[in-house]
């Protein structure tokens, strides 16, 4: 289900004029697993293993000609890769990772895929947060050149970048702060190469021990204190 809350717009000045927007989340995720399990619950001849190799083969051709540069026609949308960057010549060139240069791929829905989930979105409202509580989105590892990636894999030493808003806290209050715990406890962060309201930078501890943690922000904004935990864990080697 799609969950949607409202937001201070932070794009808009005038309280009284678009002065607050909607985000939304998903509440759950189709794996691909489940994938090619509700693939072989339509009566085919497919079973489920099969499905599993149809996907794989499916990722596999997809992500060959995306990096090709092709535009891939899916049953439900469009897959393609653009390019987007800036320079200061109009006889630079192109040079992906440098600067601002990047790939990002675009899909967009054909208009009968596009008809059938606007006809039969399920979502609901949900209460809107209090005003300066924490949310987490994104927890990114950052490689030696200080690139984003997306793996939560981490050395010790490794850099992780936690992506939200209202992520700021006080540093002498032990209450707040970023917090990694697994099952034999907790440990407040102390040191950090960055720190703002919405990206928090940190090196992982080395006397950290291995094995998978999770992740959350604690502030205190006003008279309460407000704990962000995320719901994906990283995993420290």
């Amino acid at each position: 289900m799609v969950q949607i809350k409202t937001i201070r717009n932070p794009l808009v000045s005038d309280k009284e004029k678009d002065g607050y927007c909607f985000r939304s989340k998903c509440s759950q995720t189709l794996t691909e697993h489940q994938l090619a399990k509700e693939m072989a619950a339509y009566n085919s001849s497919f079973t489920e293993a099969d499905n599993v190799g149809i996907l794989s083969i499916l990722n596999t051709v997809v992500v060959k000609y995306l990096s090709k540069g092709y535009s891939i026609n899916l049953p439900f949308g469009n897959l393609k890769p653009n390019a987007t960057g800036t320079c200061g010549n109009i006889q630079d060139s192109f040079t992906l990772g440098q600067g601002n240069h990047q790939v990002n791929i675009l899909f967009s829905l054909n208009d009968d895929a596009k008809k059938e989930i606007d006809s039969n979105l399920e979502y609901e409202q949900l209460p809107p947060d209090s005003t300066g509580e924490p949310r987490v989105y994104r927890l990114i590892s950052l490689t030696q050149n200080a690139k984003e990636s997306e793996s939560l894999d981490f050395q010790k030493g490794q850099t992780l970048r936690i992506r939200g808003r209202n992520l700021s806290f006080d540093f002498d209050d032990s209450a707040q702060g970023v917090f990694l715990e697994n099952e034999n406890g907790k440990t407040r962060i102390e040191n950090f190469t960055r720190t703002g309201t919405n990206v928090i930078d940190l090196p992982i501890p080395s006397e950290l021990e291995t094995g998978e943690y999770s992740v959350s922000v604690v502030t205190k904004p006003g008279i309460n204190y407000f704990d962000s935990s995320f719901s994906v864990s990283i995993n420290v080697a």
